[in-house]
C-alpha cells in the first residue's frame, strides 16, 4: 500500500491480510505453544523468559539495534510471524538482513501500511490469529500509542496467545498495558553485535538491568559479558 493508493486499493490490501491471516488459523503453529520466550542464556535473569499471549515493548536507541532484538526474539515464537510497518519505517527492514538473528525469510510475513489506523488493525488481528508464532509492530516518534490502544493490543494477544511486540524509538514510550518495557543500545563492537538492555518496566516485578549482552550467532542466544550484571 502506497499513500497514492484510492480507497479500494487500500481495501482490498487489507482484505487480502484478512485472508492470509484466516488461512492461518487452520494450521497449527510450529513452536510450543505455551513456553515462554527466552531471551537470555542465562536464565536466572530474568526467569523463564517473556510469556506468551502479551504484549511486550521495546524503546530503540537506534533503529537497528531494535530490529535485530525483535528478530531475535521472534526467530524463538516457532512457526510464522507477522512484521507490519508503516511506509515511513518499512525500509527499515530488510528480511536476509535479519537472517544471521535467526529469523528466515520463509517464516517472515511483511505487512506495509499507508496509514498508521491501518498498521494498528493489522496488529490487533494478527496478535487474535493463533496460528501466528509472534507480531511485531513499528511505530514512529509521530504515531500515537496511547494506554487504551495498548490494552486493546494486550487484550488482543491474550486472545490469541500470539507473542507480541511494539517496537519503538527512543523517548517516545508513555503509558503503555504492554507486559514488559525494554530499552537497547548498540555498544562498539569489532567481532559480535553487542548491546546494552534494560528492563525499564515489568508487570508484577521490579525493573533490571542495564546489561552488557553480546549475540552469539552459533547457539541464537545473548550472552551476559562478565562484570556488567
Amino acid at each position: 500500500m502506497t499513500a497514492a493508493d484510492p480507497p479500494s486499493a487500500r481495501s482490498a490490501a487489507l482484505a487480502r491480510l484478512r485472508d492470509t491471516l484466516a488461512g492461518l488459523t487452520t494450521r497449527a503453529p510450529a513452536g510450543g505453544a505455551g513456553a515462554s520466550i527466552p531471551v537470555f542464556a542465562d536464565t536466572s535473569l530474568i526467569g523463564a523468559g517473556l510469556v506468551r499471549g502479551a504484549l511486550h515493548e521495546v524503546c530503540a536507541a537506534t533503529p537497528g539495534s531494535g530490529v535485530a532484538f525483535a528478530a531475535i526474539l521472534l526467530a524463538r515464537c516457532g512457526g510464522q510471524v507477522l512484521w507490519i510497518s508503516t511506509e515511513q519505517e518499512s525500509n527499515l527492514v530488510w528480511p536476509p538482513g535479519l537472517i544471521p538473528f535467526g529469523l528466515a525469510p520463509e517464516n517472515l510475513i511483511l505487512a506495509r501500511a499507508a496509514r498508521w489506523p491501518e498498521a494498528l488493525w493489522a496488529m490487533e488481528e494478527a496478535l487474535r490469529c493463533p496460528a501466528l508464532g509472534g507480531a511485531v509492530l513499528m511505530a514512529g516518534a509521530g504515531q500515537g500509542l496511547d494506554l487504551t490502544a495498548t490494552r486493546r493490543l494486550h487484550l488482543a494477544a491474550e486472545a490469541g496467545g500470539v507473542f507480541g511486540l511494539l517496537l519503538r524509538p527512543d523517548g517516545t514510550a508513555g503509558a503503555s498495558a504492554a507486559r514488559t518495557r525494554w530499552h537497547i543500545a548498540p555498544l562498539s563492537s569489532d567481532a559480535a553485535p553487542r548491546w546494552r538492555l534494560t528492563l525499564l518496566r515489568q508487570r508484577g516485578g521490579a525493573p533490571a538491568g542495564p546489561w552488557n549482552v553480546s549475540f552469539e550467532a552459533t547457539t541464537g542466544s545473548l550472552r551476559l559479558e562478565a562484570g556488567s550484571a
